[in-house]
């Protein structure tokens, strides 16, 4: 219905163009109206035309609906304020998508295939220890945006990059190693370095099963620091794994920062830069904001990104010719582009936003496309219980695990709580009203509603009423207003989706679904669907089924169970 409508008044802006001899156009774009008495849609095009016509805008909305050829389903028109012009249906007007929903159903709101390639990075916690829940914030966003964008027509890869080199994987090994000496009864010290918790010790005791405590005494400090780093990264990448099961997420790739070292491949990148000019050995000034006293620069290969919109070149390799971490990112996107991924979209923690400009500009400098990586940066969650902050995990020693968490509340609640804010808002997150089967409770209230519809269709079958032949219901009876609001909400599904996709935006679909399941439970608290009159009670029964089919859709994108009872 809106295309008919943007259609009809686009072709009207184009004649009186045309009439005034003028070859380019301007876009008629529609909008839902928020108040019923200004009618269904409004458009504002005659604004941006005022300067290209010369004219006021309320002459040239005079002019388009003087010449606009309406759809059979608008019963008028007028202008409101200083050219808005107002558009009204007739009453069920748009009632038919209804059918279309039913007819269509998981498929509702899902695009054609585009054919472009989009890899989403996402969670890639350093394999350190377990995943906290602002590392299952990101998971989540990142996994819904992958679904998202699925549903929009892309071809999503959805990668995590495990950070298995540099310091933090000694001082894992060397956290380790400690605990094992200590399990065999030697009294040691653990420096402060060190990472606590007993997730260490249960690691620690594993090897101790699968080496010879003699052969790794005898290993030289590296070889056994070597050993025992590998085999604690993966059991702790085996521990993030089963993390992210829980919440019904897995990944396409599992990329490896050691192998890309090991591979020569970072290495050879910062000398085919230098080939090309765009490395230099400098220096670089204090950084800004910060007084340091008796500051030395250190002479370093740079990457000139300033050419490239950064503020300042930045560090490829240090004086010793050891890479940087930024050469090792640089290499990683480079290899992204190598893949043939149109679109890179990182999904990374808020403490990373300075890092942002000068990761697209060696991007640009490699690839030429500008804005990429896309970058969306994930804030914090405080996680509170009635209200107070919840105490650390002993297990983690530090944080409260992500697997304690979804223990604790569900995967259901973690996923749809973690997603009705903005990825860049903070969170707050109440474990105990994530558990309360009430209104406060916004995935209870969206499932709730899809449980209701269930319930109301399995007794309308019980007293013999079901839809049959779905063209042959007759939807003109729903004319009330609360019946026009909640088909006009079912209609705005695709655009939903399609604005998430657009802007990597997959909170607006939990926003458009708490907003659904008002709308149905304000039309059901008016409304009765089973009644003496078959005709309407079939009607109604249509769009309820449709509506319990969007609920579904929606809820199955952001990865979250439809149940049909509660």
């Amino acid at each position: 219905m809106k295309q008919q409508l943007e259609q009809a008044l686009q072709q009207s802006v184009d004649m009186l163009l045309g009439e005034s001899g003028i070859s380019e156009s301007v876009e008629v774009q529609l909008t839902r109206t928020k108040q019923k008495e200004h009618g269904d849609y409004a458009a504002n095009v005659a604004m941006p035309l005022a300067k290209t016509l010369k004219m006021a805008p309320h002459a040239i909305a005079v002019k388009i609906l003087a010449t606009v050829q309406w759809p059979e389903a608008v019963e008028g028109a007028d202008i409101a304020g200083p050219g808005f012009i107002n558009i009204r249906l007739r009453k069920a007007a748009e009632a038919k998508i209804l059918k279309a929903i039913v007819q269509a159903g998981s498929a509702y709101g899902m695009a054609e295939p585009k054919h472009i390639k989009v890899n989403v990075e996402f969670v890639s916690a350093n394999p350190t220890g377990p995943m906290h829940v602002g590392h299952g914030r990101g998971a989540v966003i990142g996994d819904a945006l992958s679904r998202v964008l699925q549903a929009s027509g892309f071809d999503v890869t959805r990668e995590y990059y495990i950070n298995d080199a540099g310091n933090q994987i000694g001082v894992l090994a060397e956290s380790v190693w400690l605990r094992m000496r200590e399990l065999q009864g030697e009294k040691v010290t653990i420096p402060e370095r060190c990472y606590p918790g007993d997730y260490i010790i249960e690691i620690a005791r594993d090897l101790l099963q699968e080496g010879d405590d003699v052969e790794l005494l005898a290993m030289s400090d590296e070889a056994r620091l070597q050993w025992v780093g590998s085999r604690a990264v993966a059991a702790n990448m085996q521990m993030i794994r089963n993390d992210l099961a829980q919440l019904g997420i897995a990944f396409d790739v599992f990329f490896s920062e050691k192998q890309l070292h090991d591979s020569g491949r970072v290495q050879s990148l910062i000398e085919k830069l230098k080939t090309d000019g765009l490395v230099y050995f400098g220096t670089l000034p204090p950084p800004k904001g910060k007084e340091i006293e008796d500051y030395q620069a250190a002479s370093q290969w740079l990457f000139r990104t300033t050419q490239f919109g950064d503020d300042v070149d930045r560090p490829l390799a240090k004086q010793d010719g050891t890479a940087t971490y930024f050469a090792a990112d640089i290499a990683y996107h480079e290899d992204k582009a190598l893949r043939k991924f149109e679109r890179m979209i990182d999904v990374w923690g808020a403490d990373h936003g300075g890092y942002v400009t000068r990761v697209q500009s060696a991007v640009k400098a490699l690839t030429g496309k500008d804005q990429q990586p896309e970058v969306v940066l994930v804030q914090m969650v405080n996680l509170t219980r009635n209200g107070q902050p919840v105490r650390m995990s002993k297990r983690a020693g530090t944080f409260v695990t992500l697997e304690e968490v979804v223990s604790e509340v569900g995967a259901d609640a973690v996923r749809f709580n973690f997603l009705t804010r903005r990825a860049e808002s903070q969170l707050d997150f109440d474990l105990e009203t994530a558990k309360q089967k009430n209104d406060e409770n916004p995935v209870y209230y969206v499932q709730y509603a899809h449980a209701r519809i269930s319930n109301m269709i399995d007794k309308a079958a019980a007293e013999g009423l079901t839809l049959g032949e779905v063209d042959a219901v007759d939807l003109s009876h729903l004319t009330s207003d609360k019946e026009s609001e909640l088909t006009a909400k079912l209609m705005a599904y695709p655009e939903t989706i399609e604005k998430a996709a657009e802007r990597c935006e997959p909170y607006r679909v939990a926003i458009y679904l708490m907003e659904l399941a008002a709308v149905f439970h304000r039309f059901y608290h008016d409304h009765r669907v089973i009644g003496d009159d078959v005709a309407l009670s079939k009607a109604r029964l249509m769009l309820v089924t449709a509506t319990r089919q969007v609920l579904a859709n929606g809820l199955q994108l952001l990865g979250v169970s439809t149940p049909e009872r509660m």
